[in-house]
């Protein structure tokens, strides 16, 4: 049974994640604390934001916008986790729990 043990073994949140968004197996995991992954998103996000808009009252403007996307693309995908995790574990209870295994 050491082929369940690989299964949980490989098992991670950020393979989960990139399953159910994208379809596709998480190539490489990032190891880094949440905000360290925001912060250095965001840095880069900005910094691009900046170099394409220099006079700064588009800027203010321009990352408002997209600030406001982001959240809406946040609120989506985690409604949309909710429902699908929700939706995992009434399968997971109503149907056949591996017992077999």
């Amino acid at each position: 049974m050491s082929y369940i043990s690989d299964i949980f073994e490989r098992a991670d949140i950020q393979h989960i994640r990139e399953f159910l968004l994208y379809g596709v197996e998480c190539v490489e995991l990032d190891h880094a604390p949440y905000k360290e992954r925001l912060e250095k998103a965001d840095k880069a996000a900005i910094e691009m934001v900046k170099a394409k808009f220099p006079d700064m009252s588009e800027y203010e403007m321009i990352s408002e916008q997209l600030y406001s996307a982001l959240g809406i693309y946040e609120e989506v995908y985690m409604e949309i986790g909710l429902k699908v995790g929700l939706m995992m574990a009434v399968e997971f209870l109503n149907g056949d729990r591996g017992n077999d295994v």
